[in-house]
């Protein structure tokens, strides 16, 4: 193992010269006493030589020991990845001499391509926010010099600021964001991304879990309070509709809000969210996943009714305009019936309601009705071993039978509810 003393005073010999470190290091003596840091790897069965530069123990006249151990272990995360590292570094080289891109250019790209793609208002606005605080800080940099794992400790000092002011939402998504810009950057499809695990370093946000009735008796309430006429109703109700239609199907509010009518198969019965609508995609293999909702008779009942309403336009759920209902809309509704969204019901809640209530259902030998994975995956949760296995075998459509014969057995059971006297 190397010292910066023994790095220091190695003589130049007759003949070229190795003396190795840890990890495949070795540094390489010239006959002429120049002295250069290489390191030895093995990649899909071949063996390779990557170069770190001209040694010398002042950082600003080349690379010490210290600095070259830690391109070694960059390089070793890279090579655990699959990545070959001399791949990498071509093309960031061919990045930084035929383009002259900075991080803020590809940020306008992104957030381009987002609005481009329909990304809801609310999205965009937060995006947009988190965009300008990235570019505050990281515009004027080349691209190329940041897209490389080694920019991960300069980002998560950055992020590290927000930290420790308390606003760890603002950290999660800015790392968030930037992970995206880098996906969206990596022209070259080498997979290097300094934002991707950052949140390994970073303190865990604190969960608030969204107020819900999941108390059998009081959900029954509130779903023949939603089912009830609306005095006042504007736009023949599209918006009690379209709470109904969460409620039915378990939907996460923004996505039945923007919900196209390009979406919607009324053949199949069946719903296709496409990718950049599912907030899910924090695993980088399923971010290009649409999610598949099956449409039980009464959702598709209530689809039909709001296509006489808004059929010639693009989102199903419109009132005055052709514009996306938002969840606001959904909870002022709430609130006008006399729950509180902080603390009692929110529109978010129909989910909780959802997984509460039919995890509870069991047979008459107390033995569990639905499989939690199939209400997991409904809900577009991957998170658990065993759901996460299924997904990878079967992809989006994982459980969709059961998934189908689930919704519908929810939706007769809501019917039911409304239908209770209380």
């Amino acid at each position: 193992m190397l010292t910066a003393t023994v790095c220091r005073q190695l003589p130049a010999k007759e003949k070229a010269y190795k003396k190795g470190d840890e990890g495949g290091l070795y540094i390489l003596v010239q006959p002429t006493g120049s002295k250069h840091w290489h390191m030895s790897y093995r990649i899909d069965g071949k063996e390779k030589k990557l170069s770190f530069g001209p040694y010398h123990d002042d950082p600003e006249r080349g690379v010490t020991l210290a600095e070259a151990r830690v391109k070694r272990d960059v390089a070793k995360k890279a090579i655990i990845q699959g990545i070959d590292p001399n791949a990498a570094k071509k093309a960031a080289r061919v990045d930084r001499a035929t383009v002259k891109v900075t991080f803020g250019d590809k940020a306008d790209d992104f957030l381009a391509k987002q609005k481009a793609e329909g990304l809801g208002e609310k999205s965009i606005t937060r995006t947009e926010r988190m965009i300008r605080y990235l570019k505050a800080e990281f515009a004027d940099l080349p691209y190329a010099d940041t897209a490389r794992q080694e920019f991960r400790p300069e980002l998560l000092a950055f992020l590290k600021k927000y930290e420790k002011a308390g606003k760890l939402e603002t950290v999660h998504r800015l790392r968030s964001t930037a992970e995206q810009i880098f996906d969206y950057g990596d022209a070259h499809g080498v997979g290097i991304n300094p934002a991707r695990n950052l949140h390994k370093q970073l303190i865990k946000k604190k969960v608030k879990s969204r107020p819900a009735l999941t108390d059998p008796a009081k959900a029954a309430k509130l779903f023949k309070t939603i089912a009830a006429p609306f005095p006042g109703a504007r736009f023949d109700d599209v918006v009690g509709l379209g709470l109904r239609f969460v409620g039915y199907t378990a939907a996460r509010p923004g996505e039945a809000g923007f919900l196209e009518w390009s979406e919607i198969n009324f053949d199949s019965a069946l719903w296709t969210i496409p990718p950049h609508k599912v907030k899910m995609r924090n695993d980088p293999e399923r971010k290009d996943d649409p999610h598949f909702v099956p449409l039980s008779r009464q959702a598709v009942a209530i689809l039909k009714r709001v296509k006489e309403l808004t059929g010639e336009r693009q989102y199903a759920f419109s009132c005055s305009k052709d514009e996306a209902i938002s969840d606001n809309s959904l909870n002022t509704r709430l609130r006008l019936l006399g729950y509180d969204t902080k603390t009692e019901q929110c529109a978010h809640g129909f989910r909780s309601i959802f997984s509460t209530l039919l995890n509870l259902e069991t047979d008459e030998n107390d033995r569990q009705i639905w499989d939690n994975d199939a209400i997991e995956l409904q809900l577009s949760h991957v998170n658990s071993d065993s759901t996460r296995a299924i997904y990878n075998r079967t992809g989006p459509m994982s459980l969709i039978k059961q998934r189908a014969r689930m919704m519908q057995h929810w939706a007769d059971r809501v019917d039911g509810m409304i239908k209770l006297r209380l």
